[in-house]
């Protein structure tokens, strides 16, 4: 992982724990850390906190190594439930997702530990991976699948994969779990 990205990680991690908010790295370097590696220029970040939790946050970025992507910041999280980060140093984006839905806030209960650098950080699991990715659903997302597929296949618990991509699938009207077993068979 390039120096910058992990240190970016490391800080991003270090902030939301040192204030009390529960998170998980997501997107492309979860898919490094638990599939096959590949490019990512950012941070990927669910946590679970509170819209307020949140805006405090916004409020206390001054004293810290990073700083809102753009002004206004305040109302992208109300609204879209998202906090877009810079950090100071390296330039490097964090994308802080805020976990609303039950799937995402036992994404972040089952997310485990892996070491980075000279600690360790959050990482969802293969499976919350999967789903995530599947429920994204874009030609990146599609790549990253097959890859984290190859790698892991079937040490993957497939049931509860397939469950809860079935369960969340339902609830928003689109077939998840279809796509991971495309991909399954694929392998």
């Amino acid at each position: 992982m390039d120096t910058r990205l992990r240190q970016t990680l490391i800080e991003a991690v270090d902030l939301l724990e040192q204030r009390g908010i529960s998170c998980a790295l997501i997107g492309g370097l979860a898919v490094s850390l638990r599939g096959q590696p590949r490019m990512t220029l950012d941070v990927d970040l669910v946590i679970h906190a509170e819209i307020a939790d949140v805006l405090r946050l916004v409020a206390d970025l001054s004293q810290t190594t990073f700083s809102p992507l753009f002004s206004g910041v305040e109302e992208v999280v109300a609204k879209a439930f998202i906090l877009p980060l810079r950090h100071r140093t390296t330039g490097i984006r964090v994308d802080l997702a805020i976990g609303m839905s039950g799937f995402e806030r036992h994404a972040i209960e089952r997310a485990t530990r892996m070491p980075i650098g000279s600690g360790t950080i959050p990482v969802v699991t293969v499976e919350d991976l999967l789903v995530m990715k599947a429920l994204a659903g874009r030609p990146q997302d599609e790549e990253d699948i097959r890859g984290i597929v190859a790698v892991h296949g079937e040490s993957i618990d497939w049931k509860r994969c397939l469950e809860t991509a079935g369960e969340l699938g339902l609830a928003i009207d689109i077939d998840i779990a279809g796509k991971l077993k495309a991909a399954r068979a694929s392998c």
